[in-house]
């Protein structure tokens, strides 16, 4: 394989392109092992909330070779980017190990939707029983609340908690009275309220039921919709990371040229992004191309969300958008939006094997 041949990586969304539910599809063993063989760099890229050692581990497992952390992106990694929010006191929302995740990508003062609940008990009413424990709290004590809390500074939404209605009263509590529930809302205030960054604005995902699930971005629908009902104002993002928004893509293009280095390969020239979503994989890997072909002097994304500064780590001209038929998009209900250029992928490949070898006919491997 010559040097220029050998200078370009494969990316992989997960759901749905290497996994249907809690089985991977038969097409991506082979096409990973076909990638291995050739030496090429390859990094999954999934909006998962999760532990990327976690991640890792699965994959290895299901795939039958290893995969290395690193070799994992998910919604959640570029946040270690963030650093001037890694201080900060900040509420954190989703579900399974998030405290676990928020101390990898750095956060080390956070708090927890329970732990606010624990200390506010008479802010979640949704569940009936906790207004019987509050009357009972207040009969006996008075109403009580922590005398160790100290004000939220910033949101950060990991992915969809299991109580969405808990989270969604906690979370339009803090953004309401600045992140002190101490303090009461003043409704005529309508300065910015304290910074939100979220993590993978996916509206559904596929899953192993026939029809797409809800995720992490239909909550925050909800979250935008309460907010800007109750305060008259539009929830800010102060970042968002996660597909389709470029700081991810730039995160992936880093690993796989950390990655392409450990190999003694050059530095990554072509990239090829192969997601089963039409409005998330695809506008995405269009967005991340569109930006590769401006000029390097321009350091603003398209979504306004951020960008990395890693030049030396930074070097792919173009990046193909590939999609696959196992997931979200099924070509005998759906079809390209052709209104909606950023929608329309380079190609469209039966699954992640086909996808693969489509890469590697372009590069002359194969």
């Amino acid at each position: 394989m010559s040097e220029n041949e050998s200078s370009f990586a494969c990316f992989f969304d997960i759901d749905g392109v290497i996994t249907k539910g809690p089985n991977v599809i038969p097409a991506a063993k082979l096409a990973i092992k076909k990638l291995v063989e050739y030496n090429i760099p390859y990094v999954f890229v999934s909006n998962t909330c999760m532990l990327e050692t976690e991640k890792a581990e699965q994959l290895s497992n299901m795939l039958e070779v290893p995969v290395h952390p690193k070799q994992v992106v998910l919604a959640h990694t570029p946040m270690r980017c963030l650093s001037d929010f890694h201080s900060k006191h900040v509420l954190i929302c989703g579900q399974g190990d998030i405290e676990d995740i928020a101390r990898t990508v750095g956060f080390k003062d956070t708090t927890t939707i329970e732990r606010l609940c624990a200390a506010f008990p008479e802010l979640d009413m949704v569940d009936h029983t906790h207004r019987t424990k509050l009357c009972e709290m207040i009969k006996n004590e008075g109403l009580v609340h922590s005398k160790d809390f100290h004000p939220i500074d910033a949101v950060v939404l990991l992915g969809e908690p299991i109580n969405w209605e808990t989270s969604l009263q906690i979370i339009t509590d803090i953004l309401l009275t600045h992140g002190n529930p101490n303090d009461t809302a003043n409704p005529s205030w309508t300065g910015p309220h304290i910074p939100v960054i979220a993590c993978n604005k996916d509206l559904v995902f596929k899953a192993f039921a026939d029809l797409p699930r809800f995720g992490h971005g239909a909550f925050l629908t909800c979250l935008e919709a309460l907010y800007k009902k109750l305060s008259g104002n539009d929830l800010m993002y102060t970042a968002l990371v996660g597909k389709p928004y470029e700081i991810s893509f730039q995160y992936s293009e880093m690993m796989a040229n950390k990655l392409a280095r450990t190999k003694h390969l050059p530095k990554i020239e072509r990239m090829y992004f192969v997601g089963d979503n039409p409005e998330v994989d695809i506008v995405g890997a269009n967005l991340y191309n569109a930006l590769l072909k401006r000029a390097k002097s321009s350091n603003d994304s398209f979504t306004g969300c951020g960008l990395l500064a890693h030049p030396h780590l930074l070097s792919a001209k173009s990046c193909e958008s590939i999609l696959v038929c196992t997931g979200v998009f099924d070509p005998a209900i759906h079809h390209i939006n052709v209104k909606q250029p950023w929608t329309i992928p380079t190609t469209i490949q039966p699954d992640v094997l086909e996808a693969v070898n489509y890469a590697l006919s372009k590069e002359h491997i194969i």
